[in-house]
């Protein structure tokens, strides 16, 4: 457990999930909320076991990784996790990965999710950045805020979902309770080093739930939150990400100025494509990524 982390002791008072006024109530209070077996469990298994079918054996194929933004291919620990996650599902493109692709955002668009989601922004939601999670990159205390929110600054909601029982020492997500109050304002480069510090020096008193399959933890763009170091790496963290905005404000980015005008429908929730796949090449482009992997990697050292 890193020194600048204090764990409150395990609580688990939170609301029921057929409660939405008072799930709305402690997010709106402590800037998080966690729901219990919102999802059904098979849907979660459907999306976990696609990630091994399909995913985990491809150590050629390249993903969009969040820690660098580049597209790399799959990184092992030495217990055979993988590293890094995967960044943006509904932007892969080919068929080797379709089912992975599909069950993550099913799971992502649940109508269970869909409509908590409704009743948090009063009006319907879009889904705008998604990610997976095999293992654990420690991910620093962060604000997702500050790299891209809704329009309305603090109204991007972000939904951690665990596809499978997270075992204590995988590296636990954890939040701050109350840091969307505490920290106001621009506080820095997202990406640097005084940011990271400021951050670190704010975990004071972090909760991180135990989360069991089908378990939901939802967290305010200005929530202070991160994720523990691994204690044992025999144990995966498989997990899947969802970022969401009112339908009525477009999705505002800090660090890049892509366009955010193109969706598909999932589950009659709109999901945001960052990748220029409307276009033949970009279409041509991520079948290469993923289903000619050599290919692609020969004509990107070509250039």
């Amino acid at each position: 457990m890193r020194a600048d982390i204090l764990i409150h002791p395990e609580r688990d008072d939170y609301p029921a999930a057929d409660d939405l006024p008072a799930v709305r109530a402690h997010f709106e209070r402590e800037g998080y909320v966690v729901i219990r077996r919102l999802l059904p469990l098979a849907a979660c298994e459907l999306a976990r076991q696609a990630f091994l079918r399909e995913v985990w054996p491809a150590r050629r194929a390249y993903f969009k990784r969040h820690a660098s933004g580049s597209y790399e291919r799959n990184v092992y620990t030495e217990h055979g996790h993988m590293k890094y996650p995967i960044m943006n599902l509904q932007d892969i493109g080919g068929r080797r990965f379709r089912q992975f692709r599909q069950r993550g955002l099913e799971l992502l668009t649940h109508p269970q999710l869909r409509r908590l989601m409704r009743q948090m922004f009063d009006e319907p939601a879009r889904l705008v950045h998604t990610m997976y999670f095999d293992g654990n990159q420690a991910t620093w205390a962060h604000r997702d805020g500050d790299y891209f929110d809704s329009s309305a600054r603090g109204r991007m909601i972000g939904a951690w979902v665990a596809a499978e029982d997270i075992h204590p020492d995988a590296g636990r997500f954890y939040v701050v309770p109350g840091s969307h109050r505490a920290l106001v304002g621009d506080i820095g480069d997202p990406n640097g080093a005084r940011y990271r510090q400021q951050l670190a020096g704010a975990v004071r008193d972090a909760v991180a739930p135990a989360m069991k399959q089908g378990d939901v933890i939802l967290w305010s763009a200005l929530t202070v939150h991160g994720s523990l170091p691994t204690v044992d790496g025999r144990h995966p963290r498989r997990s899947f990400t969802g970022h969401y905005v009112p339908d009525s404000q477009p999705l505002r980015r800090y660090l890049s100025s892509a366009p955010t005008d193109r969706y598909i429908a999932v589950n009659n929730v709109p999901v945001v494509l960052h990748e220029d796949s409307h276009t033949l090449g970009g279409v041509l482009k991520a079948t290469l990524k993923s289903d000619y992997p050599l290919l692609y990697a020969v004509l990107r050292a070509l250039r």
